[in-house]
């Protein structure tokens, strides 16, 4: 399922740029070819190779559709070094975390553009879950246990807001007050661990438990809800300030608006269990920005 949600994203964002037949702004993007930045952070439990090919395939087929299929460049970055690399030269859009953002805007003049939109919500909304069975009813309780964390990397929001936890509760940090802790990106392999008993609780976005608990009703039955965070932007779509073309810019940002609203991309959208993309709000970083100290 991880797999198939991350290809997808690609697959989605290019649909966002091919699946389109505007002659108004066809000779600009002629001229200009695509340039797509994206961050592997973004895509979970995937690799670059795969979502390299999945663009090619999409791409080829889209070619032979269109007749004035546009050029473009997909890049991969799998770590902020790549990022820091690839951004040194103009591109159309850029796809990274919310962290990443807070990171790279300080050297890079990227304009916040898109998020989101999820159950009416910007961003996503995480649990800490143990089992009933364990009686673990307080933050404490958890010491020297095992925790699996719905998140590829330390500084993602499920870990940050675990972090924020302890810290608000007066706790050492979470490397010293757990036993171990699991990065995992597969939402089944973060839940099923705390009832099998190899995990004393686990951190996943609300979203993923409850699709989870549709599929095996157990699991919500014996689950305990011990936390829940804020909502967390999961993802922001940038565009490049050093760009001065505002109509290609315009265009971009009103058909990536309305992607939800065509049957193709309704069906990805729901595939992402996201319902569509909104306009960025600085004050949808509030939330990001209180882990992010």
């Amino acid at each position: 399922m991880t797999n198939k949600f991350s290809i997808y994203w690609v697959l989605f964002l290019l649909n966002l740029f091919f699946l389109q037949n505007s002659i108004l702004y066809s000779q600009s993007f002629k001229d200009h070819p695509l340039r797509i930045v994206l961050s592997s952070s973004m895509f979970q439990n995937a690799k670059t190779e795969d979502i390299e090919a999945a663009t090619k395939i999409l791409a080829g087929e889209l070619n032979k559709e269109k007749k004035n299929a546009f050029d473009f460049e997909i890049v991969v970055c799998n770590n902020q070094t790549e990022l820091i690399s690839n951004l040194k030269s103009q591109f159309d859009l850029l796809y990274i975390s919310p962290i990443e953002y807070l990171q790279l805007k300080k050297n890079f003049d990227i304009e916040p553009a898109l998020v989101t939109e999820t159950n009416n919500n910007y961003g996503d909304i995480y649990y800490l879950v143990t089992s009933k069975k364990d009686n673990k009813n307080e933050i404490g309780d958890l010491k020297n246990g095992v925790v699996f964390i719905l998140s590829k990397t330390d500084e993602q929001a499920a870990s940050l807001w675990l972090d924020k936890i302890l810290f608000d509760n007066k706790l050492p940090v979470k490397s010293k007050f757990f036993k171990k802790i699991n990065f995992e990106n597969k939402s089944t392999n973060v839940v099923l661990p705390v009832f099998f008993k190899k995990a004393t609780a686990s951190v996943i976005s609300s979203s993923s438990f409850e699709l989870l608990s549709e599929l095996n009703p157990q699991i919500k039955k014996d689950a305990q809800i011990l936390k829940t965070s804020k909502p967390f932007i999961r993802a922001i779509f940038c565009f490049d300030r050093r760009n001065k073309d505002e109509k290609r810019k315009k265009y971009l940002l009103e058909y990536m608006s309305n992607i939800h609203q065509g049957a193709y991309g309704k069906q990805i959208t729901e595939l992402y269990m996201v319902d569509k993309l909104i306009p960025f709000k600085q004050e949808y970083m509030n939330n990001i920005l209180e882990l992010y100290k």
